[in-house]
């Protein structure tokens, strides 16, 4: 077993049941087909749709399947059938929504797999199809090399990955510190960042599987990074990551080409007009979103602004729930502090825990002001964890709003 939490005869239960379901299902297909060709409607429903509807569930069986198998200590050679007919699966689910992690999933798998790049080509289709916007997934097929060139600057979901750019920013000057980011990713901040999927008591209720990160293994095997403090860790797939080495990928400097995509597709408009004394703290390329912040938490309902930028700051993540934000924003003084949880999302400020070293995680602070030269500050945030920032060296503001701030060196 490589999860204990799973019950192993539930899953072999659950792998039965869904061998005799999509085994079902292709039949189905394979006679909806025949109708079709001899235009037969027998359901209310068109033939394309219902064919779609069902290779979309014996895709979604077969990602279960893999991660029971993987769970359970199967051989991995066992999951490279299920892996393969889920492609198949899914090139023909239509624009049907597949579910963000099934395809993140599928195509981290293609790459610990070593399937053949035209596979990963057909993975890279499915992402065009469907017009998925997302910097993780871009990273993935770009490296894999099969001429793909579209790296977004954005993520489906924010919290965890937009946490995986400084583990391969780090990777381009210092393996051995993006290793040690990779370590804390995993171990205190992927699996949590998916508390809002409902994962956290997961294990407790039947049908648990098993949750992996098959993208992390796929970045780490990319990367070349040394993940072997991580063997142990019941959500990184270990094996998988080390099942070949062979594949060869495209060398690739993410932060070089967001900002050139930056500077071709967004007019940077400099100047915060909502609160001109930013303009010293906040770099110019975010000037504009900052002083839509600020005019937005002025203006706006709670309720509002909580929708509008929970993904965003990351909200939700330290407010659960809507009430939780109104409630702390009760006397209106949370402004400084929003804008420090948008600029860690934005990855200009650094997040520690306040069990961290600052010294171990102070080569991965960005300098976005040169050729000015800067100096660390500290925002102090009313919570138990430490923000930094590289700033110009004359900025003399002691306090962002209710965020002091503190000159470190």
């Amino acid at each position: 077993m490589r999860d204990h939490l799973c019950i192993g005869e539930k899953c072999r239960e659950g792998i039965e049941y869904h061998k005799e379901f999509i085994a079902e299902k292709r039949l189905d297909i394979k006679n909806l087909d025949e109708d079709t060709k001899n235009g037969i409607q027998r359901k209310s429903k068109d033939n394309k749709s219902i064919i779609e509807a069902r290779y979309l569930r014996t895709f979604k069986y077969e990602m279960e399947d893999i991660r029971a198998k993987y769970s359970l200590g199967d051989e991995i050679t066992t999951i490279e059938e299920d892996f393969y007919n889920a492609i198949n699966d899914l090139e023909n689910t239509g624009t049907r929504e597949v579910g963000y992690l099934s395809l993140l999933w599928t195509i981290s798998l293609g790459i610990l797999l070593e399937t053949d790049k035209k596979n990963i080509e057909r993975l890279s289709k499915v992402v065009e199809k469907k017009e998925i916007n997302d910097a993780v997934i871009d990273y993935l097929l770009y490296a894999s090399d099969i001429g793909y060139t579209k790296i977004s600057n954005n993520y489906y979901k924010e919290n965890p990955y937009a946490k995986t750019r400084e583990i391969i920013e780090l990777a381009q000057t210092d393996k051995k510190e993006a290793s040690k980011r990779l370590q804390k990713y995993m171990e205190k901040e992927w699996f949590k960042g998916h508390y809002d999927y409902e994962w956290k008591n997961a294990h407790k209720e039947p049908g648990y599987v098993g949750f992996w990160s098959f993208e992390t293994a796929a970045l780490a095997k990319i990367l070349e990074l040394d993940d072997s403090s991580l063997i142990n860790n019941n959500h990184y797939p270990y094996d998988l990551a080390h099942y070949k080495n062979s594949m060869k990928f495209k060398p690739i400097s993410l932060n070089d080409i967001i900002i050139e995509q930056e500077i071709e597709q967004t007019e940077i408009i400099e100047g915060i007009e909502n609160n001109s004394l930013l303009e010293t703290i906040i770099p110019t390329r975010w000037h504009a979103f900052v002083n839509e912040v600020v005019h937005d938490y002025e203006v706006m309902a709670d309720s509002d602004f909580y929708e509008k930028y929970k993904k965003m700051m990351g909200l939700d993540q330290i407010w659960f729930q809507y009430q939780e934000y109104e409630e702390a924003n009760e006397q209106k003084g949370l402004l400084g502090s929003l804008i420090v949880f948008a600029m860690v999302e934005k990855g200009y400020l650094l997040q520690l825990d306040y069990k961290e070293d600052l010294e171990e995680y102070e080569s991965s602070l960005k300098d976005f002001w040169n050729p000015t030269k800067t100096k660390l500050v500290q925002f102090i945030v009313d919570n138990d964890q430490y923000y930094y920032a590289l700033l110009p060296i004359d900025m003399n503001m002691k306090e962002m709003y209710e965020v002091n701030l503190l000159d470190e060196k």
